[in-house]
Protein backbone atom coordinates (compact mmCIF):
# COMPACT_ATOMS: atom_id res chain seq x y z
CA UNK A 1 0.00 0.00 0.00
CA UNK A 2 2.92 2.64 0.87
CA UNK A 3 4.46 1.76 -2.45
CA UNK A 4 1.89 2.16 -4.54
CA UNK A 5 0.68 5.57 -2.34
CA UNK A 6 4.12 7.01 -3.30
CA UNK A 7 3.56 5.71 -7.18
CA UNK A 8 0.57 7.55 -7.67
CA UNK A 9 1.93 10.49 -5.46
CA UNK A 10 5.04 11.06 -7.69
CA UNK A 11 2.59 10.41 -10.91
CA UNK A 12 0.28 13.31 -9.45
CA UNK A 13 2.86 15.89 -8.72
CA UNK A 14 4.84 15.36 -11.94
CA UNK A 15 1.97 15.44 -14.02
CA UNK A 16 2.65 12.09 -15.88
CA UNK A 17 0.44 10.97 -18.74
CA UNK A 18 0.01 7.53 -16.81
CA UNK A 19 -2.74 5.20 -18.24
CA UNK A 20 -4.16 1.93 -16.40
CA UNK A 21 -5.90 -0.83 -17.98
CA UNK A 22 -4.28 -1.08 -21.54
CA UNK A 23 -1.95 -3.86 -22.39
CA UNK A 24 1.17 -4.04 -24.90
CA UNK A 25 0.48 -6.70 -27.77
CA UNK A 26 4.20 -6.41 -29.22
CA UNK A 27 7.04 -3.73 -30.06
CA UNK A 28 8.22 -3.12 -33.55
CA UNK A 29 10.84 -1.18 -35.14
CA UNK A 30 9.84 0.87 -38.30
CA UNK A 31 13.45 2.50 -39.65
CA UNK A 32 13.01 5.81 -36.98
CA UNK A 33 10.61 5.25 -34.93
CA UNK A 34 8.75 2.02 -32.48
CA UNK A 35 5.00 1.29 -32.74
CA UNK A 36 3.74 -0.43 -29.87
CA UNK A 37 0.24 -2.26 -30.89
CA UNK A 38 -2.04 -2.03 -27.47
CA UNK A 39 -5.26 -2.98 -26.57
CA UNK A 40 -6.17 1.04 -27.22
CA UNK A 41 -4.60 1.42 -30.39
CA UNK A 42 -0.94 1.59 -32.24
CA UNK A 43 1.22 4.35 -30.68
CA UNK A 44 4.31 5.94 -32.19
CA UNK A 45 7.45 6.57 -30.23
CA UNK A 46 11.37 7.48 -30.45
CA UNK A 47 11.99 5.39 -27.20
CA UNK A 48 10.52 2.54 -25.49
CA UNK A 49 11.46 1.84 -22.09
CA UNK A 50 10.44 -1.58 -20.88
CA UNK A 51 9.85 -2.06 -16.97
CA UNK A 52 7.30 -5.14 -16.65
CA UNK A 53 10.08 -6.64 -14.43
CA UNK A 54 12.39 -9.86 -14.79
CA UNK A 55 9.90 -12.00 -12.03
CA UNK A 56 6.44 -10.97 -13.82
CA UNK A 57 5.38 -14.62 -14.33
CA UNK A 58 5.87 -17.58 -12.07
CA UNK A 59 7.68 -20.55 -13.48
CA UNK A 60 6.66 -23.76 -12.10
CA UNK A 61 8.75 -26.57 -13.66
CA UNK A 62 6.46 -30.31 -14.80
CA UNK A 63 7.26 -32.42 -13.37
CA UNK A 64 6.75 -36.14 -13.57
CA UNK A 65 3.25 -37.20 -12.02
CA UNK A 66 2.38 -33.69 -10.88
CA UNK A 67 -1.13 -34.70 -11.71
CA UNK A 68 -1.47 -37.89 -9.30
CA UNK A 69 -0.35 -35.88 -6.69
CA UNK A 70 -2.85 -35.60 -4.03
CA UNK A 71 -1.38 -32.50 -2.07
CA UNK A 72 -1.21 -28.62 -3.28
CA UNK A 73 1.27 -27.47 -5.25
CA UNK A 74 1.55 -23.57 -4.68
CA UNK A 75 4.10 -21.08 -6.61
CA UNK A 76 5.89 -19.37 -3.93
CA UNK A 77 4.64 -16.48 -5.17
CA UNK A 78 1.20 -17.72 -3.84
CA UNK A 79 2.29 -18.40 -0.46
CA UNK A 80 -0.09 -16.63 0.95
CA UNK A 81 -0.49 -16.24 5.14
CA UNK A 82 2.34 -18.46 7.35
CA UNK A 83 -1.06 -19.66 9.44
CA UNK A 84 -2.63 -21.23 5.93
CA UNK A 85 0.22 -24.25 6.93
CA UNK A 86 -0.15 -25.15 10.37
CA UNK A 87 -0.57 -28.36 11.11
CA UNK A 88 0.65 -29.13 7.29
CA UNK A 89 3.62 -30.95 6.49
CA UNK A 90 5.51 -28.88 3.65
CA UNK A 91 8.38 -29.54 1.14
CA UNK A 92 10.27 -26.01 -0.09
CA UNK A 93 11.66 -26.82 -3.48
CA UNK A 94 14.56 -24.32 -4.42
CA UNK A 95 16.89 -22.93 -1.82
CA UNK A 96 17.30 -19.59 -3.59
CA UNK A 97 16.09 -16.19 -2.20
CA UNK A 98 12.38 -17.20 -2.71
CA UNK A 99 12.70 -20.70 -1.19
CA UNK A 100 14.56 -19.47 2.03
CA UNK A 101 12.00 -16.17 2.09
CA UNK A 102 8.99 -19.16 2.46
CA UNK A 103 11.12 -21.13 5.31
CA UNK A 104 11.52 -17.63 7.44
CA UNK A 105 7.31 -17.47 7.43
CA UNK A 106 7.07 -20.76 8.00
CA UNK A 107 9.64 -20.66 10.91
CA UNK A 108 7.36 -19.18 12.91
CA UNK A 109 3.98 -20.65 12.55
CA UNK A 110 3.01 -24.22 13.59
CA UNK A 111 3.58 -26.67 10.69
CA UNK A 112 4.29 -29.99 11.02
CA UNK A 113 7.30 -31.28 9.08
CA UNK A 114 9.19 -29.31 6.50
CA UNK A 115 11.83 -30.69 4.00
CA UNK A 116 13.82 -28.25 1.53
CA UNK A 117 14.91 -29.95 -1.72
CA UNK A 118 17.96 -27.80 -2.95
CA UNK A 119 19.89 -28.62 -6.05
CA UNK A 120 22.56 -25.77 -5.19
CA UNK A 121 23.08 -24.14 -1.79
CA UNK A 122 22.03 -20.25 -1.87
CA UNK A 123 24.52 -17.16 -0.94
CA UNK A 124 22.91 -16.50 2.46
CA UNK A 125 22.90 -13.45 4.70
CA UNK A 126 21.60 -12.45 7.56
CA UNK A 127 18.42 -9.64 7.71
CA UNK A 128 20.05 -8.25 10.42
CA UNK A 129 23.49 -8.51 12.49
CA UNK A 130 22.71 -7.19 16.01
CA UNK A 131 20.15 -4.64 15.52
CA UNK A 132 21.64 -3.14 11.76
CA UNK A 133 19.51 -4.62 9.14
CA UNK A 134 22.14 -5.73 6.68
CA UNK A 135 21.16 -4.33 3.25
CA UNK A 136 22.09 -0.80 4.55
CA UNK A 137 25.76 -2.50 4.05
CA UNK A 138 24.61 -2.90 -0.14
CA UNK A 139 25.81 0.36 -1.37
CA UNK A 140 29.37 -0.42 -0.29
CA UNK A 141 29.13 -3.74 -1.32
CA UNK A 142 28.52 -2.70 -4.94
CA UNK A 143 31.35 -0.67 -5.09
CA UNK A 144 33.18 -3.91 -4.44
CA UNK A 145 35.05 -5.64 -7.64
CA UNK A 146 32.91 -8.72 -7.74
CA UNK A 147 35.33 -11.40 -6.38
CA UNK A 148 35.84 -9.27 -3.31
CA UNK A 149 32.27 -8.76 -2.74
CA UNK A 150 32.05 -12.70 -3.16
CA UNK A 151 34.66 -13.35 -0.59
CA UNK A 152 32.81 -10.57 1.70
CA UNK A 153 29.79 -12.53 1.71
CA UNK A 154 31.07 -15.89 2.07
CA UNK A 155 33.00 -14.59 5.07
CA UNK A 156 29.91 -13.25 6.45
CA UNK A 157 27.93 -16.55 5.83
CA UNK A 158 30.44 -18.51 7.19
CA UNK A 159 30.81 -16.20 10.31
CA UNK A 160 27.17 -16.24 11.23
CA UNK A 161 25.91 -19.49 10.12
CA UNK A 162 28.83 -21.84 10.19
CA UNK A 163 29.16 -25.07 8.25
CA UNK A 164 25.99 -25.95 7.05
CA UNK A 165 27.06 -28.35 4.78
CA UNK A 166 26.94 -30.34 8.13
CA UNK A 167 22.75 -30.07 7.57
CA UNK A 168 22.46 -31.69 4.10
CA UNK A 169 22.66 -27.51 2.39
CA UNK A 170 25.27 -27.79 -0.44
CA UNK A 171 27.46 -25.12 -1.43
CA UNK A 172 26.65 -22.62 -3.49
CA UNK A 173 27.98 -23.05 -7.40
CA UNK A 174 29.68 -19.70 -7.28
CA UNK A 175 29.90 -16.66 -4.97
CA UNK A 176 27.17 -14.12 -4.43
CA UNK A 177 28.17 -11.12 -6.73
CA UNK A 178 29.32 -13.38 -9.52
CA UNK A 179 25.70 -15.34 -9.22
CA UNK A 180 23.96 -12.17 -9.99
CA UNK A 181 25.81 -11.10 -12.60
CA UNK A 182 26.08 -14.90 -14.14
CA UNK A 183 22.61 -16.59 -14.22
CA UNK A 184 20.62 -13.38 -11.96
CA UNK A 185 20.46 -15.65 -9.04
CA UNK A 186 19.30 -13.14 -5.69
CA UNK A 187 20.97 -13.47 -2.54
CA UNK A 188 18.99 -15.17 -0.50
CA UNK A 189 18.40 -13.73 3.65
CA UNK A 190 17.76 -15.82 6.69
CA UNK A 191 15.35 -14.45 9.30
CA UNK A 192 14.36 -17.73 11.03
CA UNK A 193 15.03 -20.48 8.84
CA UNK A 194 18.38 -21.67 9.79
CA UNK A 195 17.85 -22.02 13.07
CA UNK A 196 14.67 -24.01 11.59
CA UNK A 197 16.92 -26.36 9.85
CA UNK A 198 19.45 -26.64 12.56
CA UNK A 199 16.37 -27.62 15.10
CA UNK A 200 15.49 -30.64 12.75
CA UNK A 201 12.10 -28.52 11.56
CA UNK A 202 13.78 -28.17 8.60
CA UNK A 203 15.33 -31.50 6.24
CA UNK A 204 17.29 -30.76 3.41
CA UNK A 205 16.73 -33.05 1.46
CA UNK A 206 17.88 -33.66 -2.93
CA UNK A 207 16.03 -32.69 -5.62
CA UNK A 208 12.47 -33.46 -7.09
CA UNK A 209 12.76 -36.68 -9.18
CA UNK A 210 8.77 -36.91 -9.29
CA UNK A 211 5.43 -36.95 -7.86
CA UNK A 212 3.03 -40.21 -6.99
CA UNK A 213 -0.32 -40.42 -5.34
CA UNK A 214 1.51 -41.91 -2.34
CA UNK A 215 4.22 -38.25 -2.26
CA UNK A 216 7.17 -37.04 -3.80
CA UNK A 217 10.01 -39.54 -4.87
CA UNK A 218 13.36 -37.44 -4.57
CA UNK A 219 16.60 -38.42 -6.71
CA UNK A 220 18.06 -40.48 -3.63
CA UNK A 221 14.79 -42.74 -4.10
CA UNK A 222 13.32 -41.63 -0.93
CA UNK A 223 9.44 -40.95 -0.73
CA UNK A 224 8.27 -37.87 1.33
CA UNK A 225 4.95 -37.22 1.79
CA UNK A 226 3.98 -33.71 1.99
CA UNK A 227 0.32 -31.74 2.37
CA UNK A 228 1.57 -28.68 0.46
CA UNK A 229 4.35 -28.27 -2.15
CA UNK A 230 5.89 -24.68 -2.21
CA UNK A 231 7.88 -24.16 -5.96
CA UNK A 232 10.06 -21.70 -5.06
CA UNK A 233 11.51 -22.11 -8.52
CA UNK A 234 12.22 -18.74 -9.89
CA UNK A 235 10.23 -16.52 -12.65
CA UNK A 236 9.84 -15.71 -15.96
CA UNK A 237 9.93 -12.54 -17.79
CA UNK A 238 7.13 -13.27 -20.09
CA UNK A 239 8.89 -10.81 -23.04
CA UNK A 240 8.48 -13.14 -25.76
CA UNK A 241 5.00 -12.61 -27.01
CA UNK A 242 6.23 -8.42 -27.09
CA UNK A 243 9.55 -8.80 -28.10
CA UNK A 244 10.45 -11.87 -29.37
CA UNK A 245 10.53 -11.26 -32.97
CA UNK A 246 13.42 -8.59 -32.56
CA UNK A 247 16.04 -11.14 -31.17
CA UNK A 248 16.69 -9.04 -27.89
CA UNK A 249 15.67 -12.10 -25.32
CA UNK A 250 18.64 -15.07 -24.71
CA UNK A 251 16.85 -18.58 -23.84
CA UNK A 252 14.64 -18.00 -20.72
CA UNK A 253 13.17 -14.62 -22.13
CA UNK A 254 15.66 -12.12 -20.17
CA UNK A 255 16.96 -9.44 -22.28
CA UNK A 256 20.26 -9.04 -23.82
CA UNK A 257 20.75 -5.78 -21.92
CA UNK A 258 19.38 -3.56 -19.73
CA UNK A 259 20.09 -0.08 -17.76
CA UNK A 260 22.03 2.18 -20.18
CA UNK A 261 23.58 -0.47 -22.55
CA UNK A 262 21.42 -0.70 -25.58
CA UNK A 263 21.41 -2.19 -29.25
CA UNK A 264 22.86 -0.09 -31.68
CA UNK A 265 20.89 -1.79 -34.54
CA UNK A 266 17.80 -0.65 -32.52
CA UNK A 267 18.28 2.83 -31.29
CA UNK A 268 15.67 3.88 -28.88
CA UNK A 269 15.08 0.13 -26.95
CA UNK A 270 16.00 0.18 -23.48
CA UNK A 271 15.43 -2.06 -20.48
CA UNK A 272 15.27 -1.40 -16.58
CA UNK A 273 14.79 -3.82 -13.59
CA UNK A 274 15.91 -7.17 -15.47
CA UNK A 275 19.03 -8.05 -13.44
CA UNK A 276 19.05 -8.60 -9.95
CA UNK A 277 21.23 -6.31 -7.93
CA UNK A 278 23.17 -6.12 -4.23
CA UNK A 279 21.85 -2.21 -4.02
CA UNK A 280 17.97 -3.94 -4.34
CA UNK A 281 15.68 -3.14 -6.54
CA UNK A 282 14.01 0.24 -5.67
CA UNK A 283 17.94 1.88 -5.70
CA UNK A 284 18.89 -0.01 -9.07
CA UNK A 285 15.19 1.65 -10.58
CA UNK A 286 16.29 5.48 -10.06
CA UNK A 287 20.36 4.80 -10.69
CA UNK A 288 19.37 3.58 -14.29
CA UNK A 289 16.26 5.66 -14.99
CA UNK A 290 18.42 8.33 -14.47
CA UNK A 291 21.21 6.72 -16.82
CA UNK A 292 18.70 5.92 -19.16
CA UNK A 293 17.30 9.52 -19.15
CA UNK A 294 20.72 10.85 -19.87
CA UNK A 295 21.46 8.99 -23.21
CA UNK A 296 17.80 9.81 -24.41
CA UNK A 297 18.77 13.53 -23.52
CA UNK A 298 22.01 12.83 -25.13
CA UNK A 299 20.72 11.71 -28.25
CA UNK A 300 18.01 14.34 -28.73
CA UNK A 301 20.92 17.12 -28.40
Amino acid sequence: TTVIGHLNHFAEAHRLPVEFGIAVKDVSFNGDHWTVRTSAGPRRARHVVVATGRDRQPFIPVWKGMEDFPGRIVHSADFGAAKDYEDKKVLVVGAGNSGFDALNHLSGAKTGQMWLAARNGPSLLPKRIGQIAVHRFSPFMARLPVRLADWAMALTQRLVFGDLSKFGLPRAPLGGASRLGSDYTAIASDDGAVDAIRAGRVIVVPQVREFTRDGVILDDGQTITPDVVIAATGYRTGLEPMLGQLGVLDGKGVPLFNGADSDPKLPGLWFTGMRPSIRGCFANARIQGAAIARKIAGQRR
